[in-house]
C-alpha cells in the first residue's frame, strides 16, 4: 500500500534522501545530465511549489517508512494551462511509475490541460515503454538528443486559467 500525495515543504530531507538513492544513470536520466547532490536552494524549489500552475505528487509507505519518499512526479502548466510538462522519477523495483504518472494524467485532465509533453533521453527505455502504455505519442527525429513523448487529454470540464 502506497500513499500518494501532493507535495509539501516539509517534504524536503525525504526529498533530498530521495535523490541521494539514485544511481547516476537514474540522475541522468532524470536531470540529462551527471547530478551528485542538489543543493537546498534547489530542494526548495522541488518541494515548496506553486499550486496555480504546477504539481507534484509523492508516493510513500505510510505502514513502513511514512517519511521516505518512494516518488516523485511533477508537471509544470504553461501559462494557459494548454500545456503541461512532466517529470517522473521512482526507487527502482517499487512499480511505482504508472501509477504515479496515472495520477498525474488524471490531475491534469481534471484541470482542464490539454496536453502533457516530456523530454526522454533515447536510451531511456523504461521511460519510453512506460509511457506508449500510457497512451504517450513518441517523436524523434533521429537527431534531437531527446525523444519528445505527447499525450492529448480529452476535453475536460475542469477550470482554465
Amino acid at each position: 500500500t502506497v500513499l500518494m500525495r501532493p507535495i509539501r515543504p516539509e517534504d524536503e530531507p525525504a526529498h533530498r534522501d530521495l535523490f541521494r538513492a539514485f544511481s547516476e544513470e537514474d540522475m541522468r536520466f532524470r536531470f540529462f545530465g551527471l547530478v551528485r547532490e542538489l543543493p537546498h536552494s534547489q530542494m526548495a524549489r522541488y518541494t515548496q511549489i506553486d499550486y496555480d500552475r504546477e504539481m507534484a505528487f509523492i508516493a510513500t509507505d505510510p505502514e513502513k517508512a511514512p517519511d521516505t519518499t518512494l516518488g516523485v512526479v511533477r508537471v509544470v502548466a504553461d501559462p494557459d494551462n494548454t500545456e503541461a510538462e512532466f517529470a517522473i522519477i521512482v526507487r527502482k523495483g517499487q512499480g511505482l511509475g504508472h501509477a504515479l504518472m496515472d495520477k498525474v494524467i488524471r490531475y491534469c485532465g481534471d484541470h482542464g490541460t490539454e496536453t502533457i509533453v516530456g523530454q526522454v533521453l533515447p536510451d531511456n527505455h523504461r521511460m519510453l515503454a512506460l509511457v506508449e502504455t500510457l497512451g504517450f505519442t513518441k517523436h524523434h527525429d533521429g537527431v534531437a538528443e531527446v525523444v519528445e513523448v505527447r499525450l492529448a487529454l480529452p476535453a475536460a470540464s475542469g477550470p482554465r486559467p
